[in-house]
């Protein structure tokens, strides 16, 4: 594997980086000096790790493992995994104990979701080498005796757990799951170690670490295995995660001892966080890049120690977008402690985390974009960019501890109802196995990219990319880049592109409607009235209250059509002044029936002298470019694919079986269909996240998503209270809540055209034709005896 770098993110950040640098280097760096006597720099460490940011609500029970002092490191909500983390803490073998190291242990526990055992290994001088070895070897058969084994440690702690997996593989002792390495010293013969440490150093010197060396081996040789595990025989280890940061004196030895376990064809990764100092990850609560650290370290444990072994949860949920968070934290909120989230993608955001061209954002009100149980008062903008989007959501997962649910990377293949027991079978793409009582699909209607069909696509020699599945390395400077595709993604695509692209074509089919995109920065001020609840609230109110307003547009005859028909026309006439270019532009359907854009730079960057707006159809892609059916071909060496989803077959690459083995496939063949978009008539304990008709054309989708969330977990409460296995909307219930559904959008406005709300034979199938409230409501006066249950 390679050496990642993670920069920090933030001013604020480094404001904080550097005062808690310059505190570091004056009250500690100086006690740890071979003149100070080492019990007055364990006192004072012992001071200064009271200072530290231990997560509130953590409990730290005494224990003995082995006949090896500790504790065990309880987060304020209980264990999800099986297994057990050993942490083996720093202090070049003569200082530190698990007290020093608590806002360490207590955050790995909570993010890791295992239980934490963090041992106090005997020091040097009185205990030399190999007492440190020994205590930790006995801790860890001790523990390993209920299970696989996660071994963690910092500094001289991370060599003490490479020294353990060496002593362990000799002995032909089962190994640890993954050893999780947080700046280690691996090398205690310090060769090749600099005449003076890096100036960013807050603590350590070369003179202070060959002292301690000195004082823990005594009699025995520095290039012993266990003391350099550096300079030892490597093959053979678990997967190893190094972490350090460039300005402390162990970042060459992180390096080398990446470049050692490779070459002894271990699988290895060592991640490098810039202007970071010596196990930085210990500020975490303060710094953001000692959390990113930490979460890190949390996936690399949990990815590592899972069992071949056919899983039993209570609840399997696939996606990690909003409503799988949602659906994560009001599982936890309601005592559910027992589920898993399955995300194919490497990261927490869903299509906030597949969208990440440039100029992606929100299309609603960032105040309504964040959940009730969630307010975020760090918008720094009015309609929030991707990244702050998917920023929310990892501060969500972490404060109400969701994360450690999480298995990223994989790929959920099949989902198959057991009619014997009740239980659902899903099969992972990594051959594992799940069996849960429930299945939540929160993939989302947005979650499938789709490729335009156009002849000879393949064909093209240049580069190809979909806005989805974006290459955020591509630079667009210079070349000459076509987009395909009109729609809102493309509105907000295509003014970046305008201003680097040297040529760039917009090949539309349809015009749509545009509005003006109250957009506006949030200030200091803005973000400190949002910290105030009732004003929080009141504003979140007000936009919701303009946007049910807003629903009224979509309805003839009504003034708030009428107001923004004015408006639409107003931003054309006002960004567009070529009559030519702004015929083009002019919808020719009702306003409404396809998905309304708002911006206040489409069409500005239209009007541009290096963007042309194709209107002739495509007939064909070529090897350079696209031919249009006036038969002229317009060269590019880049084609921008801004075609949005297959919302129709999101669930369609998914084998899921109901009862007696139906297929959903072949319950959807007419196109998809559900109560309330949450529930489908034979398949028991399926529950489906903004599920067919739950979409919106006007407001945020987190206020559809909640209640549907809010029942769901109601009904899987239900069930237990009332010792029931499984719950299935009603045929009849479902069929009439359809039939009504589809006789009311049959005379709306979302009729009048063809648009990926509507199934190929006209049945809308994606919006929900009412205002918020009706949904809510409706969803909130389900009956349980709408449902057959068993």
């Amino acid at each position: 594997m390679t050496i990642e770098h993670f920069p920090p993110r933030g001013g604020i950040e480094t404001v904080i980086a550097a005062l808690l640098r310059g505190m570091l280097k004056s009250l500690l760096k100086p006690v740890f000096s071979a003149r100070v006597p080492i019990p007055l720099q364990r006192r004072w460490l012992g001071v200064l790790s009271k200072l530290s940011l231990v997560p509130r609500g953590s409990v730290f029970e005494a224990a003995t493992l082995g006949g090896v002092p500790g504790e065990w490191v309880r987060p304020p909500l209980p264990p999800t995994r099986s297994g057990t983390l050993l942490y083996l803490h720093g202090g070049a073998y003569c200082l530190g104990a698990p007290a020093t190291h608590r806002a360490l242990t207590a955050r790995l526990a909570g993010a890791t979701g295992m239980a934490l055992f963090a041992a106090d290994y005997r020091l040097a001088p009185e205990h030399p080498f190999p007492s440190a070895v020994d205590d930790a070897l006995a801790a860890y058969r001790a523990l390993r005796a209920d299970g696989p084994v996660v071994v963690g440690g910092d500094s001289a702690g991370g060599g003490l757990a490479l020294a353990l997996a060496i002593a362990l593989r000799d002995a032909g002792e089962p190994l640890p799951a993954a050893l999780l390495l947080l700046s280690p010293w691996a090398d205690m013969t310090m060769a090749g170690a600099p005449a003076r440490e890096p100036p960013g150093e807050t603590m350590l010197s070369v003179a202070w670490a060959r002292a301690c060396a000195d004082l823990c081996l005594r009699d025995t040789a520095a290039t012993h295995p266990w003391a350099s595990p550096l300079k030892a025989d490597l093959r053979g280890l678990p997967p190893v995660l190094i972490q350090a940061g460039t300005d402390e004196l162990l970042h060459d030895q992180a390096v080398q001892l990446h470049d050692a376990l490779q070459a002894a064809g271990v699988s290895v990764r060592c991640e490098i966080t810039p202007q970071r100092w010596h196990v930085f990850q210990l500020h975490g609560g303060a710094l953001a890049s000692a959390d990113d650290a930490i979460a890190r370290l949390a996936l690399f444990a949990t990815s590592a120690h899972t069992s071949d072994a056919v899983e039993q949860r209570e609840v399997v949920i696939l996606g990690a977008g909003m409503s799988g968070l949602c659906m994560s934290v009001q599982l936890r909120r309601a005592g559910f402690a027992d589920f898993v989230v399955i995300e194919q993608s490497a990261g927490l955001g869903g299509t906030w985390w597949d969208n990440r061209y440039p100029g992606a954002h929100v299309d609603v009100p960032a105040p309504l974009y964040s959940f009730s149980f969630a307010p975020n008062p760090r918008w720094t903008r009015r309609f929030a960019a991707a990244p702050e989007i998917q920023a929310y959501m990892q501060d969500v997962a972490q404060r109400f501890g969701v994360l450690p649910h999480i298995r990223f990377g994989r790929r959920i293949v099949s989902a198959i109802f057991d009619d014997a027991d009740s239980r659902w079978r899903i099969a992972l793409d990594d051959g594992r196995m799940l069996r849960a009582r429930h299945f939540v699909c929160s993939t989302g209607p947005l979650s499938r990219p789709r490729l335009p069909d156009i002849p000879g696509i393949d064909s093209f020699a240049g580069r190809v990319l979909h806005s989805a599945r974006w290459d955020p390395w591509f630079e667009a400077g210079g070349q000459r880049v076509g987009v395909i595709g009109t729609g809102s993604t493309a509105s907000q695509l295509v003014p970046p592109l305008a201003e680097k692209a040297a040529e760039l074509s917009v090949f539309q089919r349809t015009a749509n409607w545009v509005l003006p995109r109250l957009d506006r920065r949030y200030g200091a001020i803005d973000r400190a009235l949002a910290r105030l609840p009732p004003y929080a609230k009141a504003v979140r109110t007000l936009w919701y209250l303009f946007l049910e307003w807003g629903r009224r547009g979509f309805d003839e005859g009504t003034l708030a059509r009428r107001g923004m028909l004015r408006s639409a026309e107003a931003l054309l006439r006002h960004q567009v002044s070529d009559e030519a270019l702004r015929a083009k532009l002019r919808p020719t359907y009702s306003l409404g029936c396809k998905r309304i854009i708002y911006s206040n730079d489409y069409y500005r960057a239209l009007a541009q002298p290096n963007v042309a707006l194709v209107t002739d159809g495509i007939a064909r892609v070529t090897p350079q470019g696209i031919v249009t059916t006036d038969g002229r071909e317009h060269a590019l060496d880049v084609l921008v694919c801004a075609t949005g989803f297959d919302v129709e077959h999101s669930l369609a690459h998914l084998d899921i079986r109901g009862r007696g083995g139906q297929r959903l496939a072949d319950a959807w063949r007419d196109g998809p269909q559900a109560h309330l978009g949450l529930m489908v008539a034979g398949f028991p304990n399926l529950w489906l996240m903004l599920g067919p008709n739950t979409a919106t054309g006007h407001t945020s989708t987190l206020l559809f998503i909640e209640p549907g969330v809010r029942w769901a977990v109601r009904a899987m409460r239900e069930l237990r209270r009332r010792g029931l296995c499984w719950i299935e909307v009603k045929d009849e219930v479902m069929r009439a809540s359809n039939a009504a559904l589809q006789a009311r959008l049959g005379q709306s406005v979302w009729a009048g055209c063809r648009s990926w709300y509507r199934a190929a034979d006209g049945r809308i199938f994606a919006l929900f034709p009412g205002f918020t409230r009706e949904y809510v409501q409706a969803v909130g006066a389900q009956k349980f005896s709408d449902n057959d249950t068993g």
